[in-house]
Formats: structure tokens, C-alpha cells, sequence
């Protein structure tokens, strides 16, 4: 309790404090990453294997529109969600884009080709689930405590 009350009554012994609470109150100002957000690290977990088992329908399954709208629905709302946090979290937002529009190739593929063979079944599952993968990563990259 002393040494503390002695290195914030001098000048010198407070500085390294000073400087640490000016970097850490400037951070998001100088373009350093987003936080890691939980939220978003869940959406992404929660829908990936909703999308899997989606596609599992495409092999032998009419297409179930309503499935694929609350797909759509989930993923417009995990963009929105992710846009809203602003420039800093661009990397992110992009990986969500990118499992959006890869959706929707492949909700387009299955409505103009029919029914898909065990090999393209599992070429688009691989695919999408690696655009999950790295939106997955990009957001736990942004974790401290790993």
C-alpha cells in the first residue's frame, strides 16, 4: 500500500501509469483491432451447423424455402450486426459477406441443377464450412486470452 501511494505521488513513478491509460484510452482511435465479441463468435458457431444441415437436404430433399429464408434471415442479421461495429471490424464484416454470398451461390446452384450428388454435396458443405472456419478464426484472433 505504500510503494503505491508513493509511485503516484511521483512524477516519474506515475508516468508509466499515465502512458499506459493514454494508449489504452487512444487504442480505438488509431486503428488498433476490434475486441473480441462473444456474440458474434456464437452467431457464427450457431449458424454453421445450421447451414450443414441445410445443405444435407439438398441431396435428396425438394429445396424447403422457408429454411432457406431464416438461413437468409440469420446471416442478414449477423452482417448487420457485425456492419454496425464500424471500420474496425472490416475483416470480420468480409468474412460474413463472403459466407452470404457463397449461400446463395449455392441455394441458386441447388434451385437450377436439382438435386446434388454425394460429391458436390460435399465439395459445397466443405466449402462453406471453411468460409465459417475463417470467420470463425478472424473473430477469435481478436481474443486476448489466447
Amino acid at each position: 500500500m505504500m510503494m503505491t501511494r508513493s509511485l503516484l505521488r511521483s512524477p516519474v513513478g506515475a508516468l508509466p501509469l499515465l502512458l499506459s491509460l493514454l494508449v489504452l484510452g487512444c487504442a480505438q482511435f488509431l486503428g488498433f483491432p476490434a475486441y473480441y465479441d462473444p456474440t458474434t463468435y456464437k452467431n457464427l458457431t450457431d449458424v454453421k451447423p445450421e447451414v450443414a444441415a441445410l445443405y444435407d437436404t439438398f441431396a435428396n430433399d425438394p429445396v424447403d424455402s422457408g429454411r432457406v429464408a431464416a438461413v437468409r434471415l440469420t446471416l442478414a442479421r449477423i452482417y448487420e450486426y457485425e456492419k454496425g461495429k464500424g471500420e474496425k471490424n472490416t475483416e470480420t464484416t468480409r468474412q460474413i459477406e463472403i459466407i452470404k454470398d457463397m449461400f446463395e451461390r449455392h441455394v441458386e446452384d441447388r434451385l437450377k441443377t436439382g438435386k446434388w450428388s454425394a460429391t458436390h454435396l460435399a465439395n459445397n458443405k466443405d466449402n462453406i464450412a471453411e468460409a465459417f472456419d475463417a470467420a470463425i478464426q478472424t473473430e477469435r484472433l481478436k481474443n486476448k486470452n489466447e
